[in-house]
């Protein structure tokens, strides 16, 4: 069955590659080590949801800075990928594409 052109994804073959291979080789030895994702989507889905909704450069900043947040003391729990970008985000300011920190008391995604 053809997929209709809205749900191929518009990360090229390069992103693709990488997150193919991450999740073949690198995240099943995680697993294996005993080290889990905090979030639901993990890391690697929400990385690759995010490329395809905001293009390679905003996804790539929103998944790195998910994956800062996966840590000890970092957030955990349901965290979609958001749906728009952050007001301040520009492509000369790509860090302002990702949320960065989150306090205890307060979801990851308003």
């Amino acid at each position: 069955m053809a997929q209709s052109p809205a749900s191929i994804p518009k990360y090229g073959p390069v992103i693709g590659a990488l997150l193919k291979g991450y999740k073949a080789t690198l995240s099943p030895a995680f697993v294996a080590l005993g080290v889990r994702c905090r979030h639901e989507p993990s890391c690697s889905e929400y990385c690759a949801e995010c490329v395809s909704k905001h293009g390679v450069w905003a996804g790539s900043w929103m998944g790195l800075a998910r994956f800062a947040r996966c840590r000890p003391g970092g957030s955990h729990g349901y965290d979609p990928a958001p749906t728009l970008t952050s007001s301040g985000a520009r492509w000369f300011t790509p860090w302002r594409y990702g949320v960065w920190r989150v306090s205890r008391s307060e979801a990851a995604r308003p």
